[in-house]
């Protein structure tokens, strides 16, 4: 299964076909557009476009600084620019009017610098160059006018302060760097444009979870790093240089690369680093794509990764957590649970599932050292099989095991009592009561990465996963389903969950009646 790692089409035929490969929706409408004169022949409507632009150019003549009249007339520019286009006019006039229709925006910005449309078209337009350059084989070309509409749509982006009119520029920024990827020689210069195209894709769907397009683009993006991590036998390169340096004693820490078009890190720019955890999170973000609103290239694109799913879960990890029936949670009463989201609710699964081990990574958290988590919903199960198990070579190593053995029997002898007094506990959290998901910092919180769960009574919920790649999908899941439930497109995602005959088995029993006595 080959990715496509940039090429980004329009929605109505993009990655439609029966080839197993996975391409970005662009928007290409533009802002402030005209759309009421968009009718009859095509010979007439460019002739109306003529007399528009010459309206628009005597305005500009006669005022010069009427905004207006520039922007109206790059707008004109840039349709005359994409209908040459349809008609098969030589690459080179079309070349020449974006231009004229750049230098038009230019003028525009100059006089209206925090104007959003005007930034946004102007890298529309940028853009179209880009692929001009691309076309005739001009790589070096191609990449400058790539960078320059990088910077256009980060300028639109900064002169949001609401951050409710960006979204669009968001995700063809995203799609810019995607492009970019495709012409860096150098793999590390690639993975560099692509886990940033990640962040603005991230940020659009954080600003408007609605954002179909954006949340579609997110998943092409993490199939695409998981067909590089395959490409490398499964591992992607970010883990391995952060084994290395850990191994020499260094410290692993996210890499913020002051590139041209990301001069300041705009979106959780984490993703999962083995091939399988990449595709499975590209499956999630297509699959809320299709149940936000479902289009062909999103169908055709879930066929393909669908499988790799948790269904009929969207998904499923590790996570650490306080018992809810806590007034005050101490640093003791943390305990690593299974954690399932699917359709309609955020929920502790009864047991581990059978095939992730108490030392083996697994979903989205990873498992580490999974101790208390089959204890605190079976009273005879309280002490973990392995505790005591581990053998020793040295000294040191038999300390550290023993130290680790007291901490597990402290954790077992306190689930035990809490399951004594309480019964057993769990969470069972339907998805339209949550009102936001959020990654947060908190001093009181255990070392991990944190996430909190904002309720629609005000309360909160606070999570801890064992990487930042974790969290953020943590996030972005709770807020898409969230807002599909908001949106009444639950059952349109339950249907997506649900309609492959695979699912896992751990998931066959949703343990709701155990999480329902807890409540």
């Amino acid at each position: 299964m080959a990715a496509d790692s940039g090429a980004p089409g329009d929605a109505p035929g993009a990655g439609s076909s029966s080839s197993s490969f996975i391409s970005g929706v662009e928007i290409k409408t533009r802002l402030g557009t005209d759309v009421s004169t968009g009718g009859g022949g095509r010979s007439g409507h460019d002739k109306l476009l003529d007399l528009r632009a010459e309206r628009h150019a005597d305005a500009a003549r006669a005022d010069p600084t009427d905004f207006d009249a520039h922007y109206s007339w790059a707008l004109v520019l840039q349709e005359q620019a994409e209908r040459a286009e349809q008609s098969g006019m030589d690459p080179n006039r079309r070349d020449a009017i974006l231009i004229d229709a750049c230098a038009k925006y230019a003028k525009a910005r100059d006089l209206r610098a925090n104007s959003i449309s005007t930034l946004y078209n102007w890298g529309i337009a940028l853009g179209d160059r880009a692929r001009l350059k691309g076309d005739s084989g001009d790589a070096v070309e191609a990449r400058a006018m790539w960078r320059q509409a990088c910077e256009k749509y980060r300028a639109a982006v900064e002169c949001d302060a609401s951050r409710t009119q960006s979204t669009q520029a968001l995700n063809n920024w995203g799609l810019a760097l995607q492009q970019m990827a495709t012409l860096e020689r150098d793999p590390g210069a690639r993975e560099r444009r692509l886990l940033a195209a990640v962040g603005r894709f991230r940020e659009a769907i954080r600003r408007d979870p609605g954002f179909h397009r954006a949340v579609y683009n997110l998943g092409t993006i993490m199939y695409a790093l998981s067909e590089r991590a395959r490409g490398h036998g499964g591992r992607d390169p970010r883990r391995e240089r952060s084994e290395h340096a850990s191994s020499n004693g260094g410290t692993s820490k996210p890499e913020h690369h002051a590139s041209d078009s990301n001069q300041t890190p705009l979106g959780s720019e984490s993703a999962p680093t083995s091939a399988d955890e990449l595709q499975t999170a590209a499956a999630m973000y297509i699959c809320c794509a299709q149940a936000s609103g479902a289009r062909p290239v999103y169908a055709s694109s879930l066929r393909l990764v669908r499988h790799t799913l948790p269904l009929p879960a969207l998904l499923a990890g590790t996570l650490t957590t306080a018992p809810p029936a806590l007034g005050v949670a101490t640093a003791h009463s943390w305990r690593r649970r299974w954690f399932v989201l699917d359709h309609e609710a955020l929920w502790t699964g009864e047991s581990w599932p059978a095939d992730v081990g108490a030392s083996g990574g697994g979903g989205a958290g990873g498992v580490g050292d999974a101790f208390g988590a089959v204890g605190a919903w079976n009273h005879s199960s309280t002490i973990p099989p392995w505790v005591g198990d581990a053998t020793t070579t040295t000294n040191h190593d038999e300390q550290r095991e023993e130290r680790r053995a007291r901490r597990r029997r402290r954790a077992a002898a306190a689930d035990e009592a809490l399951v004594a007094r309480d019964g057993p506990w769990g969470f069972h959290v339907k998805t339209s009561d949550v009102a936001s998901a959020q990654p947060c910092a908190e001093s009181s919180l255990p070392s991990g990465y944190a996430f909190r769960v904002g309720m629609a009574d005000g309360s909160s919920n606070y999570f801890l996963c064992d990487d930042d790649a974790a969290r953020e999908r943590w996030v972005d899941a709770l807020t898409l389903v969230r807002h599909v439930a908001a949106r009444e497109r639950g059952e349109a995602l339950r249907a997506e969950l649900t309609s492959d005959a695979t699912v896992a088995p751990q998931l066959r029993n949703k343990g709701r009646g155990a999480a329902d006595e807890a409540r």
